[in-house]
C-alpha cells in the first residue's frame, strides 16, 4: 500500500465555519471536466443528500446495502470499480481496506473531505492485557505478537480463534495498530490513503488545533493552507491564499454577536461559580462528582435558569451539551432533548438554536497526547480544546450570521474563547504553529540536503 503514492501535497481549505467551503467545493466540483471523478466524504446522512441533490453537473451515487451479502463497504467498492462519483459517510470511509487504495489509486480520483475525521483511536484494552499479550506464545512457542521498528504491531498466531483479542488480531492484520510504550494501543487510518488520491481537499477551521493535522505531521504527509471567498464581480466562491484567523473580519462580528453570560450586579447568584477551579468540568472532574448529587443539581439546575430565566426561551431554541458519557446525569430540565454531541461539526441541522449551555471541559487523552509527543509531535492542548469549541459553537444561529446567548461555566474554556475572540489566543497559536512550521521545513530541508550529499559520495 505505502508504494502507491500520487498526491504529494493535501490543500487544506481553512476558512470560518459558514464561509463558504462545501458551497466552493459544490462548485469547483460542478466546474470541473466531466472526465474528473470524485468522492466525497462528509460526516453526516444528510449531508450526503444534500451533495447528491446539489451537483448538477454529474451523478453521484451512495453505497448501499442492497441485502445480506453485499454491504455498503461492497457497495463502494463496486461504485469504484464503475469510476462512478461517489459521496459517502466518514463512518464508511474509515473502513476504507488495501482493495479499495487500489482502485482509487488507478481510477485517479480527487477527495474532498469535509471535516477532520477520527484518523487516530486509542483501541480499548488494558495495560495489563498488552503486556500478556507481549509475553503470550502459542503451542509452537511462537510469539503472538511482535512490535516492529516503527511501532507497528505484527499478529503471528494465525492459530489464535479466541475472543479476547480477537479486536486485536484484526487491526494488526490490516497493518493499522500501533504499540506505545507497552501501555496503549492505537489504531490509525492508512496514512497512504491520502497519497493515492490525484488531489485531496479537506474543509475545515482552525486545522493546526485538530488531531488530524498531528497526525499528518506524524506520516509526514505534506499540506498547504488556502482560504475562500466569495467573489462579488464574478459571482462565484474562489481559493485563494490563506487568512489567518487574526486577519479574518469575522472575528470582530463574533465578539459582537455571541453574548457570554456573566454575573450582573442584579444576580443575586452567579452561575459560573462552579465553574472556577482550573478543572471543573473535565471528564476527570465529572468522574469525581458523579455520585454527588448536589453538584449535579447545582449545574442542572444553573443551566435551567439560564434558558429559562435569563434567556426567557423555550427548549426548542436551546442547544447544550457535555461528555456524552454524562449526558443523562446533566440533562437539563425541560431541554433534555435538546443535546447536541461536543464533538458536532459539519451540520446545520441546529441553525436554529440561539441558546447555547456547554458543560464542558476538553482535554486530549494523556496518553494520546503523550503518544505524539514521543514522536516529536507537539501537542497543544488549549488549541485543540479551543478548536473543538469553536466547531460546537458553528452548529448554532451564529453560522447565519445571528446572535446567540452562550453559558459556558468552565473558566478555562471560557477564557480561551474570551481570549479567540479578542484575537489574542488565534495570534499566540498562529505565531507558535507558523514557528513551528518554519523549523519542520528548514529540518527536512537539511535532512533532503544531507541524503543527497551521501549518495553524490
Amino acid at each position: 500500500m505505502e508504494n502507491l503514492t500520487k498526491c504529494e501535497r493535501l490543500k487544506i481549505i481553512d476558512a470560518t465555519c459558514g464561509k463558504g467551503k462545501t458551497s466552493w467545493a459544490i462548485q469547483h466540483i460542478n466546474d470541473a471536466p466531466l472526465s474528473d471523478r470524485f468522492i466525497y466524504i462528509t460526516p453526516f446522512l444528510t449531508e450526503v443528500k444534500r451533495i447528491k441533490d446539489s451537483v448538477k453537473c454529474r451523478k453521484f451515487f451512495e453505497p448501499t446495502k442492497t441485502d445480506e451479502n453485499v454491504t455498503k463497504l461492497d457497495s463502494f467498492k463496486q461504485l469504484l470499480e464503475k469510476g462512478e462519483n461517489i459521496v459517502a459517510t466518514h463512518s464508511l470511509f474509515l473502513n476504507i481496506d488495501e482493495e479499495i487504495l487500489k482502485l482509487i489509486f488507478l481510477q485517479d480520483y480527487t477527495l474532498i473531505l469535509d471535516e477532520v475525521m477520527n484518523v487516530i483511536d486509542q483501541v480499548p484494552i488494558k495495560q495489563d492485557d498488552i503486556k500478556m499479550l507481549l509475553k503470550a506464545k502459542s503451542d509452537k512457542e511462537e510469539p503472538f505478537i511482535t512490535v516492529k521498528e516503527n511501532g507497528y504491531v505484527k499478529w503471528n498466531n494465525r492459530e489464535y480463534a479466541g475472543d479476547k483479542f480477537n479486536h486485536i488480531k484484526h487491526l494488526a492484520y490490516t497493518d493499522n495498530l500501533i504499540i506505545h510504550k507497552d501501555i496503549a494501543m492505537y489504531w490509525t487510518f492508512p496514512a497512504a490513503v491520502f497519497k493515492s488520491f490525484k488531489d485531496v481537499y479537506i474543509l475545515t477551521y482552525m486545522f493546526y488545533g485538530q488531531l488530524q493535522r498531528y497526525y499528518f505531521d506524524l506520516f509526514n504527509i505534506k499540506y498547504k493552507f488556502h482560504s475562500v471567498d466569495f467573489n462579488r464581480d464574478l459571482e462565484k466562491y474562489e481559493l485563494i491564499p490563506y487568512v489567518r484567523p487574526t486577519q479574518e473580519k469575522q472575528l470582530k462580528e463574533l465578539k459582537e454577536k455571541i453574548n457570554i453570560y456573566y454575573k450582573a450586579k442584579q444576580d443575586k447568584k452567579d452561575l459560573n461559580a462552579i465553574g472556577e477551579e482550573r478543572s471543573a468540568f473535565s471528564t476527570s472532574w465529572l468522574k469525581r462528582h458523579k455520585k454527588d448529587k448536589s453538584v449535579l443539581k447545582m449545574i442542572t439546575d444553573n443551566a435551567y435558569n439560564f434558558f429559562r430565566n435569563k434567556c426567557q426561551v423555550k427548549s426548542d431554541k436551546v442547544m447544550w451539551t457535555c461528555v456524552k458519557d454524562f449526558e443523562k446525569k446533566l440533562a437539563v430540565p425541560k431541554a433534555k432533548k435538546q443535546f447536541v454531541e461536543v464533538t458536532c461539526r459539519a451540520t446545520n441541522d441546529y441553525a436554529e438554536r440561539d441558546t447555547l449551555i456547554y458543560l464542558s471541559n476538553r482535554y486530549l487523552n494523556p496518553i494520546t497526547s503523550q503518544f505524539f509527543k514521543s514522536n516529536g509531535i507537539k501537542v497543544d492542548e488549549d488549541l485543540w480544546a479551543l478548536s473543538e469549541l469553536i466547531q460546537w459553537l458553528f452548529r448554532s444561529a451564529i453560522r447565519k450570521g445571528e446572535s446567540v446567548n452562550l453559558y459556558i461555566p468552565s473558566s478555562r474554556m471560557r477564557e480561551l474563547l474570551e481570549k479567540y475572540l479578542s484575537g489574542e489566543a488565534v495570534a499566540y497559536f498562529e505565531e507558535k504553529y507558523f514557528e513551528d512550521e518554519k523549523r519542520k521545513q528548514a529540518r527536512l530541508q537539511k535532512e533532503a540536503e544531507e541524503s543527497k550529499s551521501l549518495a553524490s559520495v
